[in-house]
């Protein structure tokens, strides 16, 4: 029995000629804001900051404000990106954060390409009593620039 290939789990169809996701985003989120104990931790969401994707292939490679961002992308255009930025080790933030959605191509004059789905922030503090800890999940879109 061989590995699955990336994206087989979610009937995705790994992709050969993959969609062109790469570029320069902007991020939009739903109204939702983040919980108040999120707040505590000085969590905000990354409105109207860029996400910036390579790729290679079915890989991505992305970054949102310093968080190091791993995944790939299907035929479909469906996608996933993840990562972590922090640690515990010098009482600092571990923030975690995931990217889950669709990609959509615009043809024609004007036409924009962008990004629609969920984003997941998992963010946590050591402290002397307990950790501080917190999630935010919310929709979001991303316009190519």
């Amino acid at each position: 029995m061989g590995l699955a290939a990336p994206g087989c789990g979610d009937g995705a169809t790994p992709c050969t000629e993959c969609p062109p996701l790469e570029g320069r985003y902007r991020m939009a989120f739903g109204d939702g804001g983040v919980p108040a104990d999120c707040t505590l931790l000085g969590v905000e969401l990354p409105r109207g900051r860029p996400l910036d994707i390579t790729r290679s292939g079915d890989r991505l490679i992305g970054n949102l404000e310093g968080v190091g961002l791993l995944g790939n992308v299907s035929a479909e255009g469906s996608f996933t990106l993840a990562g972590s930025l922090g640690g515990a080790m010098d009482g600092g933030r571990m923030d975690t954060l995931s990217l889950a959605g669709r990609y959509t191509s615009f043809e024609g004059d004007g036409g924009t390409a962008r990004l629609d789905g969920t984003y997941t922030g998992n963010y946590s503090r050591p402290s002397g009593t307990a950790p501080q800890r917190c999630s935010v999940i919310v929709p979001f879109s991303a316009t190519r620039e």
